[in-house]
């Protein structure tokens, strides 16, 4: 298209200066336009197109965490799908490969990370949880592979070394930690038993809200996942009780109903959860009605402003439709950021990305920069030329040096007689 409006150009011109009969200045104007083509044919050659850019996923399809996945997989297609209608430039856009994490009790992950890199992935997004992340992001890393997790919160890999390669867009156990202690204090503080896994979550979570709850004092009692009935029995008169666990939060909930527990402000109000023990808490009691007042932190977006409910209403439509979007937008934003920082980084002669030239420049598509909210929009500034600040669905993500989220949403769910009462949810804004 170009060649054929330069040529349409020429052509004009010439007839208008050289003038007289025809022939001569036919001779001159197709002289002109084949030297135009050429130059042009060869401005073409030179320029290289970059991509596509391959994406791997190794999200929770099987698994302890199985119950997270819809929303994270089905964010995947979407982002890989918006970033692929805009077209770029010259970005080839994005080439998706979804995969199974399972957890650890199983090589799922190990067996996809070696399919994903076979496929020439360039950034693996996953895995949802810190333990599977961690049995596989040697092998990740050490291949100069990205590693973006959206899920991920473990202390561990704040400081783990993976060649600046690994990256994640939630919040570390410690910022959760500290809104825990915040939460617990506002709500009048005092004696607080706190009731933690015996593994690098629950120690993670307890050992900052240790450092960080100036409310009063605190009871620690750490328990097996099978075995826990002897450290509720603990709890007694406490004032409050923090949970740190996952699905068996809701049977040391039911044990604590059956020794009394009331706690400062009544039964419910008196109970704190980690993001752990959220999940579908209500199907997990035998008296759902027991759980008012019960509150929670989760890491997670207002998903009631516009621009976050036309995104549920397309998680919606993938078939999520049970109300859990959690670990959604994180997922959506990884994949954006990566072909952000891939567009800013550029390609080598043959159009193949760099995982570390991406990595050096996840930071700088979030940082400071004229702000943008969508793909469109920031590759368009990046291809003006312009410093961008990608903000994203899931908030601003600027990252630290070890790739970490410096600010963070943070949801506290209070429950009802039959569920959360979102009429009652409350977002704290962490950094």
């Amino acid at each position: 298209m170009m060649a054929a409006v330069i040529v349409t150009g020429v052509v004009l011109y010439a007839t208008g200066v050289i003038g007289g009969s025809e022939a001569p200045t036919t001779v001159v104007a197709t002289t002109i336009a084949e030297e135009v083509i050429e130059e042009v044919a060869e401005e073409v050659m030179e320029v290289t197109w970059c991509g596509p850019l391959v994406v791997g996923t190794i999200l929770p399809v099987t698994g302890s965490l199985e119950f997270l996945g819809p929303p994270m997989i089905a964010a995947a297609d979407l982002a890989a799908e918006d970033i692929n209608l805009t077209g770029s430039g010259r970005f080839r856009g994005v080439e998706l490969y979804q995969g199974d994490s399972g957890d650890t009790s199983t090589d799922t992950a190990d067996t996809e990370v070696d399919r994903l890199l076979a496929s020439g992935a360039h950034v693996i997004v996953g895995a949802a949880s810190s333990a599977v992340s961690l049995t596989v992001i040697d092998k990740i890393t050490s291949a100069g592979v990205v590693q973006f997790s959206p899920a991920n919160s473990s202390p561990e890999l704040t400081t783990y070394p993976d060649n600046g390669l690994f990256f994640r867009t939630a919040p570390s156990d410690v910022t959760q930690a500290r809104i825990l202690a915040k939460l617990v204090a506002e709500d009048g503080g005092g004696l607080v038993s706190v009731l933690y896994r015996d593994d690098d979550y629950g120690r993670g979570i307890f050992d900052e809200f240790f450092r960080a709850y100036f409310g009063g004092g605190i009871n620690g009692w750490v328990y097996s996942d099978s075995s826990f009935e002897n450290e509720v029995a603990m709890v007694g008169d406490s004032d409050a009780v923090v949970i740190i666990g996952f699905e068996e939060s809701a049977e040391i909930i039911q044990l604590l109903d059956k020794y009394g527990f009331s706690g400062r402000n009544g039964f419910g109000p008196s109970i704190y959860l980690a993001d752990g023990g959220m999940y579908g808490l209500e199907k997990l009691v035998d008296d759902p009605t027991i759980l008012n007042g019960v509150q929670g932190v989760v890491p997670e977006v207002d998903f009631v402003n516009n621009e976050m409910g036309l995104f549920t209403r397309r998680l919606d439509a993938y078939g999520v439709d049970d109300g859990y979007y959690s670990y959604g937008a994180e997922t959506y934003d990884a994949i954006v950021i990566s072909a952000l920082a891939a567009q800013l980084a550029g390609c080598d002669e043959s159009g193949s990305f760099d995982g570390t030239t991406i990595a050096a420049n996840i930071p700088r598509v979030t940082g400071d920069g004229e702000k943008c909210y969508d793909y469109i929009n920031c590759q368009y500034l990046i291809e003006s030329g312009v410093q961008i600040d990608f903000q994203g669905l899931g908030g601003p993500y600027d990252f630290d040096a070890n790739g970490d989220p410096v600010v963070a949403s943070f949801r506290v769910a209070t429950y009802g007689f039959d569920g959360v009462d979102t009429t009652r949810d409350r977002y704290y804004f962490s950094s």
